[in-house]
């Protein structure tokens, strides 16, 4: 669910589109349209909804000892902005990150429990891709994040395609083992018509 600021953008960005074809909707309307889109009633409902929702975080889990490493990597394919560190024995087991307005945390598993699986996890991925979750960015351009994140060193899971809501989107695998989906935010066709 975006955030109430998120949706107002969406609102002007479907009156800028809808305009550029010559029909003329107010701001209000365009609200209305979007909450819809999202399942709700109405404008109201949905504000209603985003005042009173919970927050959400992740925390990544990578192999004891890339912390550092995995926090630099997510910094440069995704741009994710770096916040504090938890530190044990002059060491970092955990560092937060905000990429947008999700906050997310990058932390090693913890060897004990590595060791002695029947104890539980979180586990790092032991192979690439063989996770339970897939990260799902939405960017402005996914050709160009696309590329960033390779150039920063992740793999190519599956080629740039569009998706049947016109979205353009691709995965990759970082090198810790997390599968990240890069999707354009806005389908080709309203992108073209703005």
């Amino acid at each position: 669910m975006p955030t109430l600021d998120r949706v107002k953008s969406m609102a002007k960005e479907l009156r800028s589109s809808l305009a550029a074809q010559n029909i003329h909707l107010s701001h209000s309307a365009c609200l209305e349209i979007v909450a819809h889109q999202f399942g709700f009633y109405d404008w109201n409902m949905l504000k209603a909804h985003c005042d009173t929702k919970s927050e959400f975080h992740v925390s990544i889990v990578v192999e004891h000892g890339c912390e550092e490493e995995a926090a630099a990597f997510y910094q440069r394919a995704f741009g994710a902005v770096r916040g504090g560190a938890y530190m044990f024995e002059g060491e970092p087991i955990s560092i937060d990150l905000h990429i947008g307005d999700t906050a997310m945390q990058v932390g090693g598993a913890n060897p004990r429990r590595e060791l002695e699986p029947h104890r539980g996890g979180p586990f790092y991925p032991k192979a690439k891709g063989a996770v339970s979750t897939v990260f799902i960015l939405d960017v402005a351009n996914a050709e160009i994040a696309l590329q960033r994140a390779v150039n920063a060193g992740a793999t190519l899971r599956g080629e740039l395609d569009v998706a049947t809501d016109g979205r353009r989107g691709a995965t990759v695998i970082d090198p810790f083992g997390h599968i990240w989906a890069l999707q354009d935010r806005t389908p080709l066709r309203l992108r073209r018509a703005a």
